[in-house]
């Protein structure tokens, strides 16, 4: 069962996967359930996705800025300083 991860061979490097998305997995309805229940557990499984993927989202947005703050600090340091006259 891989979890919503892509399952790899150990030792494998053939290509660079980054960070792996969680999913959520959606229960199969059963011939008891009735189909009213089965449309509002779907959706509510959707709507806990949803919320979910804005999480992560919001952190990566997070974490790509906290970079781009680092990479321009880093570049004002090492940029050429005028002589001073």
């Amino acid at each position: 069962m891989g979890c919503g991860f892509a399952l790899i061979k150990v030792g494998d490097r053939s290509e660079d996967r980054g960070v792996p998305t969680p999913s959520v997995p959606v229960p199969r309805p059963t011939p008891s359930q009735p189909a009213a229940s089965t449309t509002t557990s779907s959706s509510q499984l959707l709507q806990d996705e949803i919320t979910a993927l804005k999480d992560v989202l919001q952190e990566e947005k997070e974490l790509n800025a906290k970079r781009h703050a680092d990479l321009l600090a880093l570049l004002t340091v090492l940029q050429p300083k005028p002589p001073a006259p």
